[in-house]
């Protein structure tokens, strides 16, 4: 109980704290370039002193790959926080830059989405051009002003002014009791930058598995706040320390099945795998989750969600819906084996993931005839924008999608939502290797004593 008083205090201490530095930010702007800069630069030393105390400190209990990015971070985060002391003015000129970067790089995902719409003739195009429109007059701004620092600041003021008053909406909410959950109505939310919310799901991980490495059992974060009977939905981050899995993934299950959207058809790839055939499969849930955390050495965190009869019923048509814009397809490895015969064919000699998920899931796959779904887009129509879609029109207050759609961005406001109380998200399970060997244990002694 205590956890869920303290989130409370620190969701209106970081709200209130982040609100009044965007709003001296942009009051002030040049003054406070060389104490922001400072402080800047006092947290990476701390930071960099925290990583080079547990290099050495837990040493010999870590694994070699934890050691190196320990010491790396450590190392990379006191050198930046010399410099930051040392040249505070390039700091600033430095920082403009990324955050120029960033949102041309933004800019750019929506004209990209704006163009796959437009293909697709999907009826909601013009609104990836407005935002488009937006993301670029910032660009214009910086760009015509020099990357000065108080244009940057300005911009930056007024990103923390909106996060800042986003959490006191969430503490607010919290703390006036209300009916109102079960009528909640959709918002667009500030989350946090996508290079910060990206990673988020990533560092959860690597915690769990210090903790672990540290203290051989995993810290007890597995709770559920419902009233016994399961939920009615539950949405799946997956993440993993391999390549594309440190960004992460999303599904969604619900009567008995997983459904999952991602660019699985290998031979539509273009733009090195950025664009492609959306597709969608529909698998069991434990045979998923077992060749997710084996094959695919994940971590899983799965949120679970009550919803009322009639969000339950708008989420199921709106999954009955989307299955109606799709046609059956085959991975390579299932077409093979349907022709020649399993006998006569290796998935060695098959590369393709939606050939391995075949194998291991059978689960059966489908891709889009129509919609927005149709293309495949790493920064937008992807796996969270295809949850989002079936939430929202739900009328559930999960979080709209600006911007760059990332698995963090939906990891984030979970996490919020399940630290809280009275809320839709009634438990929270992770499933590791560990997880998976128990239940396959008690299943299989269910099994016997059924027989018996």
């Amino acid at each position: 109980m205590y956890r869920i008083y303290l989130y409370k205090a620190l969701l209106f201490a970081l709200g209130a704290a982040m609100l009044t530095l965007g709003i001296v930010i942009v009051s002030q702007r040049e003054v406070l370039i060389t104490p922001l800069a400072y402080f800047a630069g006092a947290v990476l030393l701390i930071h960099g002193a925290n990583n080079l105390f547990a290099f050495i400190a837990h040493n010999g209990r870590l694994g070699q790959k934890r050691r190196k990015a320990k010491l790396i971070t450590a190392v990379v985060n006191i050198a930046l926080g010399i410099l930051l002391f040392s040249l505070p003015q390039l700091s600033f000129a430095l920082a403009a830059y990324v955050l120029a970067a960033y949102l041309l790089f933004n800019a750019a995902s929506k004209m990209a989405d704006f163009i796959v719409a437009k293909i697709n003739n999907h009826p909601g195009h013009w609104l990836d051009l407005i935002a488009f429109v937006f993301y670029m007059v910032f660009v214009v701004l910086m760009f015509a002003t020099g990357l000065r620092d108080d244009m940057f600041l300005i911009i930056s003021g007024v990103y923390c002014i909106l996060f800042g008053a986003e959490m006191i909406s969430d503490f607010i909410t919290l703390v006036i009791p209300q009916r109102v959950k079960n009528n909640l109505k959709r918002r667009i939310r500030i989350s946090p930058p996508v290079y910060v919310s990206t990673f988020i799901p990533l560092g959860t991980l690597r915690y769990i598995n210090e903790y672990i490495s540290v203290n051989d059992a995993p810290p007890e974060i597995i709770d559920d706040r419902g009233d016994g009977s399961p939920p009615d939905i539950e949405i799946m981050v997956h993440v993993s320390n391999n390549g594309s899995g440190k960004i992460g993934h999303l599904d969604l299950y619900l009567d008995g099945e997983v459904i999952s959207y991602g660019n699985h058809d290998w031979s539509s790839h273009r733009l090195f795998g950025v664009f492609g055939d959306g597709v969608m499969f529909i698998a069991e849930k434990e045979p998923y989750l077992d060749f997710s955390v084996t094959h695919d050495r994940k971590m899983i965190f799965s949120y679970g969600l009550r919803l009322t009869p009639e969000q339950l019923e708008a989420v199921r048509q709106e999954v009955a819906d989307l299955k109606t814009r799709t046609i059956p397809w085959k991975p390579p490895y299932q077409k093979a084996v349907e022709e020649k015969g399993e006998e006569n064919v290796k998935l060695s000699d098959f590369h393709d993931y939606s050939s391995e998920v075949w194998y291991g899931t059978k689960a059966n796959f489908f891709k889009f005839t129509k919609g927005k779904f149709k293309t495949y887009s790493i920064l937008s129509t992807n796996c969270v924008l295809l949850t989002d879609e079936i939430l929202g029109k739900a009328g559930t207050d999960i979080v709209c999608i600006s911007g760059i759609a990332s698995p963090g961005i939906y990891f984030d406001y979970l996490e919020r939502l399940y630290m809280t109380q009275k809320t839709m998200v009634i438990s929270k399970t992770i499933y590791d290797r560990k997880t998976m060997r128990k239940l396959k244990k008690e299943r299989t002694n269910q099994n016997e004593r059924s027989i018996s």
